[in-house]
């Protein structure tokens, strides 16, 4: 049985958070901008995109696109 392991891309912007979510939309990947957890929220935004596997693949991908990634947090 595989276990989804939900997992949250911080971004430095609400603003590259709908971008990265139309980016990652258009290459069929599905993921949801989420509010970022207050205890995780010391630094900068306070939105990310959650995603459900490969989250280091995806932040790449999102890093090659020209969208800079801040953190990525386990959920």
């Amino acid at each position: 049985m595989s276990v989804s392991k939900r997992k949250m891309i911080m971004v430095s912007s609400v603003t590259y958070a709908y971008k990265a979510r139309d980016f990652l939309f258009n290459k069929g990947i599905k993921c949801y901008i989420e509010r970022v957890p207050s205890h995780l929220r010391a630094n900068g935004c306070g939105y990310g995109v959650r995603v459900e596997n490969d989250a280091e693949i995806i932040a790449e991908m999102l890093q090659d696109a020209g969208i800079h990634v801040k953190e990525i947090i386990n959920l």
